[in-house]
């Protein structure tokens, strides 16, 4: 694999550097492109072995209709070693690196989505990811011991009252003169919790001198107490293994204990990048970012050489991109596919239908955004060689999901010409039965899992701005006056006009968080969370930007210059997205904001409740007293 070469001193990451107004450009044109070799063969060899198992063993449209995985798949799963992707042959794994690990969950989501989810959780959250930085002892051997037998695991944080909250309503007791701890509690929307041989449980641990900390202890799902009470039904992902747990007094010894505090492993969104630990809840839709499989965890034991995490947030980073990453990349993939099968052969008013101007620019924008995704994900998942990359990680959360969010919603109005129906509909009458319905439900899913996107965007424009400018030293702008953009080698006319635009976006984007930050707490800035959330999309838009420019001029100075429409074309739809963003950053500081008297008068009152006149709001369904009521 070919990369960057590594710094004795890790440089500040890309993200950040555009954030501080400078377009590393020579860093990210170093792009780490996959190479032949050893690696490669045993990553294409896993791709082909699950593409043939899952053809054997997975109908994905009677896993829609049943909503269930098929029985014995999960066998056949561990007997192939895909549970155990990255982990080292020591411990009975295929040891693939994090890019091969993600390729294969890939082909996962391409044949079934949720088979790629409970995939992931264990590759990506699953107990043996907390190997690499587990001390010599006890719970370093139990694990790796389950390991050995090829467990499902899963880790179960996210509760109803929402995960973004710091408190955990499950708690854990020292018992036996701290020998023991009893952890009592309900978890919901665990990912693998209805399965998971062990997990990880977040819990309020309560000390006898009354000192309280959000921990995390490792229990056996057959110990006595611990009881999964039932399945989530999502809106997609259906077949997937998402349940609600429960443990009543569940006994663990005190060395299943973690011996990090929840700094270390859930990553408070001020201080340090967010990962999945904020996900079920995140303030604003509670309940509905609980797809995520709970906390920080993430890469996996036997990871890629070279490739030595820092600490749990690193990993968890890692972790949540294996879960969306590879399903984002399938289904924008799928939709590309699809959308050429669709029009070829297809004839609208004696003309074939991908003659038609709009056609052709919608599709050309899927490709863009397929080879965005990709780049994207080549990227976070190398640039580690070369300074710190948990910041693109990030990030890469919404690049990748809302890219698969545009393509499927794009693809669903393409193939609407034909029917807006299921794909068993469509067989029925004998048209192509393309699961675009199923496509569009599980990659909105994606949108939620792993932090709902508008608080991953505001979580990661505050680690920017907490590591960029609200320190003792932040940037001088006036700096940046006269610094000459990069001169973009390979790239095409168009491509060198998108970077000399990047580079003056830069420099805008570094005076906004200076007229933001500068002079200001933290907690002044971060009240303000529209113009955070609306940071870090721009941010976000702008790190994608540089990486498809990078990536295009690195290949094409090299001779392939396929992706350099693909670059403008992707660059060109990211501007328009910012475009309308920036006039956000606008909006008035005032005491009085437009938003508040409607939404005072709308919660807190009654003067806007003829704005649901002649609609019946009664649910069609009611707690069941000891299930679901709160």
């Amino acid at each position: 694999m070919s990369s960057s070469p590594s710094s004795t001193e890790p440089s500040r990451s890309p993200l950040h550097e555009l954030y501080s107004g400078r377009v590393p450009w020579q860093r990210l044109t170093s792009f780490p492109e996959p190479a032949p070799g050893p690696d490669r063969e045993r990553g294409d060899a896993a791709v082909t072995a699950l593409a043939r198992l899952l053809r054997e063993r997975v109908d994905p449209e009677e896993v829609e209709r049943t909503g269930r995985l098929p029985e014995g798949l999960m066998a056949a799963l561990r007997e192939g070693g895909f549970l155990k992707l990255t982990t080292g042959p020591e411990l009975g794994g295929l040891g693939l690196t994090p890019y091969h690990a993600f390729r294969v969950l890939e082909v996962a989501a391409s044949r079934c989505t949720p088979v790629a989810f409970s995939l992931a959780i264990t590759n990506g959250f699953g107990s043996g990811s907390y190997l690499p930085l587990l001390p010599e002892g006890p719970l370093k051997e139990l694990i790796a011991g389950r390991m050995r037998e090829g467990i499902v695991s899963a880790g179960a944080d996210a509760e109803a009252i929402g995960t973004a909250n710091e408190r955990r309503a499950t708690t854990a007791v020292p018992v036996d003169d701290g020998k023991f701890y009893e952890i009592t509690g309900e978890k919901v929307f665990i990912g693998n919790g209805t399965v998971a041989d062990l997990m990880d449980v977040s819990a309020t641990v309560r000390e006898p001198d009354g000192r309280e900390e959000v921990r995390l202890l490792f229990v056996d799902s057959r110990t006595e107490g611990f009881e999964a009470l039932d399945r989530h039904e999502f809106m997609g992902l259906r077949g997937a293994e998402i349940g609600r747990l429960r443990l009543d007094r569940v006994r663990v010894p005190a060395f299943h204990l973690l011996d990090e505090s929840e700094e270390s492993w859930r990553m408070r969104p001020a201080e340090r990048e967010a990962g999945p630990g904020a996900t079920a809840g995140a303030e604003a839709g509670a309940g509905t970012g609980g797809l995520a499989p709970g906390v920080g965890t993430g890469a996996e034991a036997g990871a890629e050489p070279g490739f030595v995490p820092t600490d749990f947030g690193q990993l968890a980073s890692l972790g949540r991109m294996l879960v969306i990453g590879p399903a984002s990349l399938a289904l924008t993939r799928l939709c590309l596919h699809w959308s050429r099968e669709f029009v070829r052969g297809r004839v609208i008013d004696g003309r074939g239908l991908g003659e038609y101007e709009e056609i052709r620019r919608r599709i050309a924008e899927t490709a863009a955004d397929v080879y965005t995704v990709d780049t994207v994900m080549t990227w976070v998942l190398h640039a580690h060689r070369s300074g710190d990359n948990q910041p693109e990680l990030t990030a890469a959360k919404n690049l990748t999901s809302l890219a698969c969010w545009r393509t499927v919603d794009r693809t669903v109005s393409l193939l609407g010409g034909e029917g807006y129906e299921t794909a068993a509909s469509k067989a029925r009458r004998g048209a192509q039965p393309f699961p675009v319905e199923r496509a569009f439900r599980d990659a909105r899913a994606l949108r939620v899992a792993g932090g709902v996107d508008f608080m991953v965007d505001r979580w990661s424009a505050e680690a920017a701005l907490s590591t960029c400018w609200l320190t003792g030293d932040p940037p001088d702008i006036t700096l940046l006056d006269g610094v000459p953009a990069p001169d973009g080698a390979g790239l095409s006319p168009a491509g060198r006009a998108h970077l000399a635009f990047l580079h003056r976006q830069a420099q805008e984007l570094a005076a906004a968080c200076a007229r933001l930050s500068v002079g200001r707490t933290a907690e002044e800035v971060f009240r303000q969370q529209r113009h955070t959330t609306v940071l870090g999309r721009i941010g976000t838009e702008l790190l994608g930007m540089a990486l498809v420019l990078a990536r295009s001029a690195a290949r094409a100075r090299q001779g392939d210059r396929a992706g350099l429409p693909l670059a403008d074309l992707a660059c060109a739809t990211a501007r328009l997205r910012l475009a309308a963003l920036w006039p956000r950053l606008a909006e008035p500081d005032a005491a009085e904001p437009a938003f508040a008297a409607p939404a005072a008068a709308w919660l807190d009152g009654t003067g806007l409740d003829f704005l649901v006149r002649d609609v019946v709001t009664d649910l069609p369904y009611t707690a069941s007293p000891g299930k679901d009521a709160r």
